[in-house]
């Protein structure tokens, strides 16, 4: 009977390490001791702060923007931690419009506010550009209060046509022109062009967004937003009549926005406080 009690409680001790095993193998993260995370966005031009209304230097196509409207639509945010294990934000909570623009009776939203994000320590932040296919295939039933907000930011069309995943608009000057309003919009073109992208920033080297129920840490991303013309793809806007709304233009502009973004630095503030 002794022996038998003791391989009973072997095996009982075995599939509760099993468990565990597989709990930690499933690729999810366990929520113990979460914490917030804050994600600020500070919009810059060619390594400088980007001021709308104020003019920047020429870009690599030779043409000077003053910046009148930067909004954009960050969604489907994934924490990456350490060890490669991946945090996915409740997808029907993640997306989010960024905006900085010269219209007064629009709030600047330059931050996202995670809750609940499980206690670690993350190295990278991943997360798309616009609205995935599957949230849009919901359509306007699905889309909720997201779909008005967009609407106050100017990131819609007719919802045949969808949202705008960004909205960059102002006016350039060249060798050839003055003063020339310009118009960027981005979107889905089709089930198959559908301008949604995704990218994945480190933290720099050395650092870390660590995080637990003590730890509010803040993450600044710059948005370079002459990247967007001029990563991969370089874009001039007068080769394109000032307006990208669709097209050759628009697809350039896609492959050239993952690149627009990346972690200048993290704050690993006491919860209750915050750092800039």
């Amino acid at each position: 009977m002794k022996t038998k009690f003791l391989k009973s409680i072997v095996i009982s001790f075995s599939l509760i390490a099993l468990a565990s095993c597989s709990s930690d193998d499933d690729g999810e993260m366990d929520n113990v001791n979460p914490g917030q995370v804050t994600l600020e966005f500070d919009n810059g031009f060619a390594g400088n702060n980007l001021i709308i209304g104020n003019a920047n230097t020429a870009n690599a196509n030779g043409e000077a923007l003053t910046v009148s409207r930067l909004n954009y639509i960050v969604s489907n945010i994934v924490l990456i931690d350490e060890d490669g294990m991946e945090y996915t934000y409740p997808k029907e909570s993640s997306y989010f419009i960024i905006s900085e623009d010269s219209n007064d009776e629009l709030a600047d939203n330059t931050k996202v506010v995670l809750e609940d994000v499980p206690a670690g320590t993350y190295t990278a932040v991943k997360f798309g550009i616009g609205v995935d296919k599957e949230k849009y295939n919901q359509g306007l039933s699905g889309a909720g209060e997201f779909w008005d907000a967009a609407g106050e930011y100017d990131m819609t069309w007719s919802w045949a046509a969808g949202y705008k995943y960004i909205n960059f608009e102002g006016t350039y000057t060249s060798n050839t022109t003055t003063d020339e309003q310009f118009w960027v919009h981005l979107g889905r073109a089709s089930d198959e062009v559908t301008n949604y992208t995704e990218t994945t920033i480190e933290v720099p080297s050395g650092s870390a967004i660590i995080v637990n129920e003590v730890m509010a840490p803040e993450v600044h991303i710059i948005t370079d937003a002459n990247q967007l013309l001029t990563a991969t793809e370089a874009i001039s806007l007068e080769s394109y009549d000032n307006a990208i709304m669709g097209g050759e233009g628009a697809v350039k502009v896609a492959t050239n926005v993952p690149l627009a973004f990346k972690i200048d630095h993290v704050h690993n503030n006491e919860a209750g406080n915050s750092s800039h």
